[in-house]
Order: structure tokens, then sequence, then C-alpha cells
């Protein structure tokens, strides 16, 4: 026998098997497995709507239609989720999330020192809207007496005082670029724990307004829109290039620019909402696997039970794929740099002041444990039910002297709650 040819066959038949790829046992496989998509904000708004709407739809579209689930991962704006995903999170696309689309921005700028990640180094799986039929409006209660950007920027020593979560998020730094390139009159307050509390804040007339999309407000507080009775009024629009058609004079942020180098600024900020609601998962999944993940994601978007859901809740489907938002990813990072300069000096002296919280301490037994962090109790002599939320990066809390995670809290128990008043988070939770 010629050892030599045989060799040689061999050698040729693995060469061959290698160009044909993998072999059929080896392929992407989520059979049995759970998938987890990570949220950076709390339960209740935009970012948590669409992540659980996609969450809901995407398992069947996976090879092995996988369980999944979906973990609201809260902190510093949704960089701490960020932060995970991108350091901590499994490589093998069992776990990808959505945090704010202005968090590449801020990494590449260098203007925030809690970014420990490469935006070009993200597995990017898509984005489920790329606005073309969102803008992010910049909402005022009717009774501030403020009715136009012009008399934002006449109220001589009154700020308008906006709600926000956090430092990186684009509902605290758009309103800090706005003042700065459009001369308006506002202070941005932060430390509130979700979109749900920042429509509270200004429902209550805690707060004046409050930066906020579109389809938010289609989806989660849609008394906004009834021009008689809604409390705001809507001043401007952005990350639009012209105005919205339900919006018709309301002016853009483009429009109002009285310069070049006011308008370079606010386009570049802009640039971020062409990935409206992005999903990343860590560096380093395994490309055959990327693309599975990717073609899911895009099949979830084009679902007949997925738009038939999306129509209901009122969110804007415009999908991109991963391979298109890391372009533009990548082309955020080569804007030019006294650009990203102006950017930072912005963000570097905010004078945004944080949130002054009046905490209230009641007791209660608890009642009913429901999702979302969702908590109902009585109050000893009370027959009313109360209404609260916990978030284990919010709520402090503490079972039998303990720190807890909040899937501990059961019904049954009586509780020690420091919160705002009925429908508010706890801050604190200390139960027996």
């Amino acid at each position: 026998m010629n050892t030599t040819r045989l060799f040689l066959g061999a050698a040729a038949v693995t060469a061959a098997a290698s160009l044909l790829g993998p072999p059929a046992a080896l392929a992407v496989d989520f059979k049995g497995k759970t998938v987890k998509v990570i949220i950076g904000y709390a339960p209740g708004g935009g970012y948590d709507l669409y992540a659980r709407t996609m969450a809901r739809h995407i398992g069947k579209h996976l090879p092995g239609n996988p369980r999944v689930i979906s973990q609201n991962m809260t902190g510093a704006g949704s960089i701490k989720a960020a932060n995970y995903l991108y350091s901590q999170a499994p490589k093998d696309g069992t776990q990808f999330g959505t945090f704010a689309r202005n968090l590449p921005m801020l990494a590449f700028s260098g203007s925030t020192k809690g970014t420990r990640y490469d935006p070009n180094k993200f597995t990017w799986i898509g984005t489920a809207s790329s606005y073309a039929d969102d803008a992010y409006l910049m909402a005022v209660r009717k009774d501030s007496g403020i009715t136009s950007v012009a008399d934002a920027r006449k109220q001589g020593g009154k700020a308008l005082k906006f709600a926000s979560t956090a430092f990186g998020s684009t509902g605290h730094d758009v309103p800090l670029v706005l003042r700065e390139t459009l001369g308006i009159n506002v202070q941005v307050v932060h430390g509130y724990p979700g979109g749900a509390t920042l429509y509270l804040a200004v429902d209550r007339a805690e707060m004046d307004g409050r930066m906020v999309g579109y389809s938010s407000i289609k989806s989660s507080h849609r008394e906004w829109l009834d021009k008689q009775k809604s409390p705001v009024s809507f001043l401007l629009q952005f990350a639009r290039t012209t105005p919205h058609p339900d919006f018709p004079n309301v002016p853009t942020a483009r429009a109002l620019a009285k310069s070049k180098e006011d308008l370079a600024l606010i386009k570049m900020m802009e640039t971020a909402y062409f990935i409206a609601r992005p999903f990343a998962g860590p560096p380093g999944i395994p490309a055959e696997t990327t693309k599975v993940v990717r073609d899911a994601f895009m099949k979830a978007h084009a679902d007949p039970e997925y738009l038939k859901e999306a129509n209901k809740l009122k969110i804007d489907v415009s999908p991109l794929r991963g391979d298109r938002v890391a372009e533009i990813v990548k082309e955020i990072g080569e804007i030019p740099k006294p650009l990203y300069d102006r950017y930072s000096s912005i963000l570097a002296n905010p004078k945004s002041a944080p949130r002054k919280v009046n905490w209230q301490t009641v007791a209660g037994t608890i009642t009913k444990v429901a999702k979302k962090g969702r908590l109902e109790f009585k109050m000893a002599g009370d027959s009313k039910t109360y209404k609260t939320r916990v978030s284990n990066s919010y709520t402090s809390i503490t079972l039998k002297g303990k720190k807890a995670k909040s899937k501990a809290v059961k019904a049954g128990m009586t509780c020690q709650i420091k919160w705002e008043g009925n429908g508010s988070y706890a801050g604190a939770l200390d139960c027996k």
C-alpha cells in the first residue's frame, strides 16, 4: 500500500472539508439553552418595551427554539449593562442586550469615566428602530407658561427643570447640548430610576418637562397626545431632518440652530438616533453564531405576530441589521475631534442637579407580587390596596436583616417600605 498516497488523500479530504465548513452536527443550535436579553433601564420605559417585545418573538427564529428571558440591569444611564455585556457576558450568542443609543458617542468622546468598552468591538446584533417614523420631543408643562423655544430663551433667571435618569442618557445629555446650541434655559435633574418615573415627575409637576421619544409616548403615555387634556406641549423635535408629519408646526432643532458650528454639533448628537434601539453582544462571538442571531433578529422584526403587537403598542418598526449598525458606530467614531471636544466640554460641566427625594416610610403586608418588580400591599387598619415597584439596582432590599434580591420578596411578608407615595419605586424595603 502506498502510504504516501494514502496520507495525501486524507489531507485532501481534510482540506476539502474545511472549505465546505463545519459538519452539520456542529451547526449553531440553541436547543435546550436559555437566551437572556439584558435591558439597561428599569421596567416601563421605551428601551424596556422594545427589548421585551423583541424577546417574545426572536426565540422561534433561533435554531432549536430556545427559551428567551429578559433581565433589567439598571445603573449609570445603562452604562452598567453595556460594561457587563462587553466584558462578562458569555460569547456564545446566549446573551445580548440593549442600552442607550448614545453610549458609543460617550465612549469615543472620552467624556464619561465609567465607560469600559470599545464600541467598535461589540458584536452588534441590530437596532429595532432607525427612527424612520419617530421624533425625540421636548415636552414642557403648559402651566410653566413656556409655549415656544423663544419663550424658553427669554426666561431670565428661571430655568426649566427637566427630569432625567443619569449622566450619559439622552434625556440628560441632549438638553445640555440644546442649552448650549439653542440658548434654552434648562436645568437637568438626574437620579430617576426609569422612564415611567420621568413621566410621573412631569405629571405631578415635580419637574417642568423632559425629552421623550414619540414612540414611547404612543406606547406608554398616550394621554400626552390629547391636545385638550395633556399637561404638556411640545416645543421642538430632535433627530429629525424635517418635521414629523404628526407635528408639522413643531420646529426641528436643526432649523433653530443659529450657526454652522451649532448645527454641526446638533447633527453629531442626532447620529446616534439612527441606531435608536440598539442591541449588542460581547466581542468574540463566532461569525457563524453572529450571523444566526442577526438573521433571527431581523426575522423577528418581520414576523406578522411581532408587527401586530408593535402596531398595538404604537412602536416604530424600522430595523437595521447588525453589520449596518457596526458601520454607523464606526462613522460615529470618525466624527472630527473638535466636535467631540466641544461635546466633552459641555458634559464636563453639566450643571445638572441630583434629584431631591421626599422619602416616606410606611409599614404594610405584601398581598401580591407581580412581574417587573410590582408589589401590592396593605397597611394595618387600612382596607385600601397600595402599589409600589422594586428594582435590584435602585431598591435596597433586606430580608430579616440580610441583603436580598427582589425575587426573595413574597406575599404575606410584613415590610417597612421607603417610598414616595402610591405607585412609586421603593427606595428601600425591609421585610420579615
